[in-house]
């Protein structure tokens, strides 16, 4: 019996491993058909996903959407007692930047003037440029701060006068259209370099340079700038100016914080009759009560001129502010200018400054 057993399972074994080999070689066409059913399934999910040139261009980027309303009553006590709503330099703003590489940034900025005094009159540009921000300096194209402001009048521009700092305001530079701007900083130095390039003022090359460089460490900044800058008439080169600034000032660990900044102005004009003026402004800011502050100014202009065509001047401002919230704030305000050829400015100004700062990361 045992016999017949074996003859039996010799006969069968042909069948018996070729339904075996059979069944595995399905089975590996099955692995691989399911294998081939993922990859396809892998690739339908990644053709639905945007490729980078249809994203967003604002990813990876920043935006903020900001304003400052600053209006006022103003008393201006002369032979009519005058009576107005001012502003004090009202604006709307946007800031953006995009970073397309490690430490490499694309930024613009459009800043525009609102005359609450003018029928809320919109659109007059204070800022509008664009440019690259890398490990190696920021470079900007278009209307811009100048040197001379960033690292000069900016650390004496405290008080709410639309004509802060009133030295510096008289024949200095708050704003440079066609302005390129190169600034790198070194921490705690910070070095500024830039020109103006106006192809409709007559000239081949920059039409003005303006340098300096800036200290910024334990609460004091130190700050110089030179400017040179062509004069026209028309389209007719007249001279040139030439303003060399300083500023140095300190916040003290009790909130107090003093500026006293300085600027000689040479004149010279291709006809001749050369002259040299200056500007003084000093600010000493005192809080007290958590959220007050008391503000005091003296300053001067001197344009050099030693006739009744002068505009020279000195003066003082004191502000009374209340810090009511984070973003609003109430002054008082009286400002004297004493006029050496024309008749004396008296101030009185109350006014309210009302801000917002809106910030979207993508």
């Amino acid at each position: 019996m045992s016999r017949i057993v074996q003859l039996l399972l010799v006969s069968l074994l042909p069948v018996t491993m070729q339904v075996y080999a059979q069944t595995t070689e399905e089975a590996e066409r099955l692995q691989q058909l399911e294998q081939r059913v993922k990859e396809l399934e892998q690739q339908a999910k990644s053709t639905q996903q945007p490729s980078p040139t249809m994203q967003s261009s604002l990813s990876n980027s920043l935006f903020s959407l900001y304003g400052s309303l600053r209006p006022t009553l103003e008393y201006q006590d002369k032979a009519d007692d005058q009576w107005d709503i001012g502003d004090a330099l009202s604006r709307l703003g946007v800031k953006a930047e995009t970073e397309f590489a490690p430490n490499w940034r694309a930024i613009a900025r459009g800043e525009w003037k609102i005359r609450l005094d003018d029928n809320g009159r919109f659109g007059e540009a204070r800022l509008a440029f664009a440019g690259i921000a890398s490990p190696y300096g920021q470079l900007t194209f278009g209307r811009q701060r100048p040197v001379q402001y960033t690292l000069v009048a900016e650390y004496i521009d405290v008080f709410n006068n639309a004509n802060s700092p009133f030295g510096y305001n008289q024949e200095s530079p708050f704003f440079v259209n066609n302005a390129l701007i190169y600034e790198v900083k070194f921490q705690p130095v910070t070095i500024m370099a830039s020109g103006i390039f106006d192809g409709n003022a007559g000239g081949s090359g920059a039409d003005a340079v303006n340098v300096g460089a800036g200290f910024d460490k334990y609460g004091v900044h130190l700050g110089i700038a030179y400017l040179q800058q062509d004069t026209y008439t028309g389209e007719v080169k007249t001279g040139e100016e030439q303003l060399t600034g300083g500023v140095i000032s300190y916040e003290f660990n009790n909130g107090i914080y003093a500026a006293v900044g300085y600027q000689n102005k040479e004149y010279k004009f291709d006809m001749g009759n050369n002259r040299t003026g200056s500007t003084f402004d000093s600010a000493l800011a005192i809080p007290f009560g958590n959220a007050y502050k008391l503000k005091l100014g003296y300053f001067w202009f001197k344009d050099g001129i030693e006739d009744s065509t002068s505009l020279d001047y000195d003066g003082y401002n004191l502000t009374l502010e209340w810090q009511a919230a984070s973003n609003v704030r109430l002054h008082l305000e009286c400002l004297q200018q004493n006029n050496d050829e024309r008749e004396d400015d008296t101030i009185f100004a109350l006014g309210v400054r009302y801000d917002f700062d809106l910030n979207w990361k993508i």
